[in-house]
């Protein structure tokens, strides 16, 4: 697949002053901010019809989208439809196909009648959108603080309650699965949310370099002013042409990262 040229409203934008909100990004936050940027897929989602599929919303809050086909296009990029391009993270619903994120569980669910543990998904205490696929299975995406994902097969009305059996995919990514459980069950206790653990902020650091370097190569800019972008301009100014040529290495390489993460080093993240 091409690299991309970076289109209006594509730009990274959170070097603002004040503006750290990249601090408190998970993987998926990531992934989705990379894949954006790529030429291919926004073109695959040009060319999509419909571009988004039309999204209602349920009586206990859940916005649900219910898909009338595949997208193969977009299962290409490890997603079950489209999504806006245009639209940066947590603004519009982005569904991870569960072969790409291991966070995403699979529980079958029963509707029957008198089920002990039979729960509904307004417990969940989160922002939740829903979509269905053509095959009739509901796919759940919550978000309070953190993100966990729910494929629940027998689910045939949301909005009824069902108890749910969790299946494991066997040892494979098992932490990660575990995970999961861990952030669905803390999303439906009754007390307070406990505390989540925070993104590593060295880690989202180093991702929001190379997504700053990315866009700026994108746009046609010089190494150095990628690097007076991310570092400032009295250091550019003090080391740039320092004999190490640490800076001017750390810029390529940021750059490069930038690139191979939206050229598919995005699913690593959701791994």
């Amino acid at each position: 697949m091409r690299g991309a040229a970076t289109g209006a409203g594509l730009r990274c934008d959170l070097r603002d002053p004040g503006n750290h909100a990249w601090r408190a990004y998970y993987p998926s936050d990531w992934a989705w901010e990379f894949l954006r940027r790529h030429q291919d897929y926004r073109a695959d989602w040009r060319a999509a019809t419909p571009r988004s599929p039309p999204r209602v919303l349920l009586r206990d809050g859940t916005l649900l989208i219910r898909l009338r086909r595949r997208y193969p296009r977009a299962e290409r990029w490890g997603l079950y439809a489209f999504a806006d391009p245009s639209h940066p993270t947590r603004t519009t619903p982005v569904f991870w196909l569960p072969t790409v994120s291991r966070r995403i569980l699979r529980a079958r669910c029963d509707m029957g009648t008198d089920l002990p543990h039979a729960m509904t998904l307004a417990r969940f205490r989160a922002e939740r959108s829903a979509l269905i696929g053509v095959d009739g299975t509901p796919v759940v995406a919550f978000r309070n603080g953190c993100s966990a994902g729910l494929v629940a097969p027998g689910w045939h009305v949301l909005t009824r309650p069902a108890a749910m059996t969790f299946e494991l995919d066997g040892f494979n990514g098992f932490s990660a699965q575990i995970e999961g459980l861990r952030l669905l069950h803390r999303l439906t206790l009754p007390a307070p949310l406990a505390p989540v653990a925070r993104p590593a902020v060295k880690a989202n650091e180093r991702l929001f370099q190379a997504l700053t370097a990315l866009d700026g190569s994108l746009a046609g800019r010089s190494y150095r002013e990628i690097a007076t972008t991310i570092f400032g301009q009295q250091r550019v100014a003090r080391d740039w042409n320092s004999a190490s040529r640490f800076l001017k290495d750390r810029t390529r390489r940021l750059v490069a990262r930038g690139h191979a993460l939206m050229n598919g080093g995005y699913r690593d993240l959701l791994s």
